[in-house]
């Protein structure tokens, strides 16, 4: 295992000996195949193609009970205070372990709000039910998710040095974008490039096709990029992420399209700054502790008092290993996102700030684009993305 590997999944397994006495249930189970659990690379350290199930006792033992050619790598990782390999499915000696250690209550992974703590699918619940024949079976299941999502949430070092590395590379590319758009080209144009340019760096897109590039005079929203050239007037919003080792970033950049002019009019400026100060605004007041809703108010707040229409969207969410890394957001507490804004914000995550100043009709003006990625530290949020100070102008 490649060294860098090895140091994350024993990070990951330093948090979770610290979770486990926590957990509300004997044990907690994560059954998986060809990989279809997306909280299983957390803590795994091997590939799960074949039948695999995890045990992590409250007490603290881990047991990975794996197929035959799994098992060297999962030995590998030093993590698990046994690894049984089985050639015949993980039933036998899963009930074995359950009867050994007296298991009675049992954590998994469901939940009814949080689609990255929700791997459990509707086919394993079945066949774990009738391969351990256990009474009440389903009585003794919990959510797991009050020990994942501070597990998925909380980012340990070597976490938050490949996020550091994706917003390079990201930032990077970037900067050949800034030299290569011209006006005259297409949405599709640019996202080819961008393409292009991820695949000469050896990574990837976060999300859409290479990154979302928007163009305009007002209305805003992920869709595909067209073909219709940009014209002088117009700005145009670049979304990107690009993954390294598995971890993204997600970073918005604007620009304006110079039609006859030195600079871009006074109203196109004026809701730069305004986007640009609810972020700066919103960073200013993250601090461990706080409440998702309650930096989110402040971005809204200030657009409103500035005759701009609020964004319809949470102000920032989680990245991580997927662009929206589950668990808290910066968000309004309401139907939409429910709970999620109102929970403590804690040292080690990772969020975007993107208080996108959207244009909703052409009456209300163009759309501009701002989002950074902020680390929470123990003295409020490092800025791990470079802020764009004024629009970056193009012709």
């Amino acid at each position: 295992m490649h060294n860098a590997n090895l140091k994350l999944i024993r990070e990951k397994h330093a948090q979770l000996d610290k979770l486990l006495p926590k957990l509300n249930a004997d044990a907690w189970l994560i059954p998986c195949r060809e990989e279809n659990d997306r909280a299983a690379p957390l803590l795994a350290g091997f590939d799960t193609i074949g039948e695999t199930i995890l045990i992590f006792t409250r007490k603290g033992k881990k047991i990975a009970i794996v197929t035959d050619y799994d098992q060297q790598d999962a030995r590998a990782t030093g993590v698990y205070d046994e690894v049984i390999p089985c050639s015949k499915g993980f039933a036998k000696p899963l009930r074995e372990t359950i009867a050994s250690l007296n298991l009675k209550t049992f954590a998994m992974n469901f939940s009814e709000d949080d689609a990255l703590m929700d791997g459990l699918s509707y086919g394993l619940l079945l066949r774990l039910k009738k391969l351990l024949d256990l009474p009440d079976f389903e009585s003794r299941l919990v959510s797991s998710q009050s020990i994942l999502e501070p597990l998925r949430a909380q980012k340990s070092p070597e976490e938050i040095r490949r996020i550091r590395e994706a917003i390079r590379i990201t930032e990077t590319i970037l900067k050949e974008v800034d030299a290569f758009i011209r006006p005259g080209m297409s949405e599709r144009q640019i996202v080819t490039f961008i393409k292009e340019r991820q695949r000469e760096h050896g990574t990837s897109s976060s999300f859409g096709d290479g990154a979302n590039v928007m163009a305009g005079r007002y209305g805003i929203g992920h869709r595909s990029a067209t073909d219709k050239p940009i014209t002088p007037g117009d700005t145009l919003l670049i979304d990107i992420g690009c993954y390294y080792g598995g971890y993204t970033s997600d970073i918005q950049r604007a620009y304006y399209f110079l039609d006859k002019e030195d600079d871009a009019p006074a109203r196109v400026k004026k809701r730069f700054k305004v986007g640009q100060t609810a972020m700066h605004m919103a960073i200013s007041a993250i601090k461990p502790g706080k409440r998702g809703y309650e930096i989110d108010a402040i971005a809204r707040y200030y657009q409103e008092e500035n005759g701009i229409t609020p964004f319809p969207h949470a102000l920032g969410h989680q990245i991580g290993r997927t662009i929206h890394d589950g668990g808290s957001l910066l968000a309004p507490i309401g139907p939409r996102y429910g709970q999620r804004g109102n929970v403590p914000l804690e040292v080690d995550e990772v969020y975007t700030v993107e208080p996108v100043v959207h244009g909703h009709t052409d009456k209300e003006g163009c759309p501009i684009g701002v989002e950074q990625d902020v680390l929470i530290t123990e003295t409020g949020a490092e800025v791990l993305s470079t802020p764009q100070d004024q629009l970056i102008l193009v012709g």
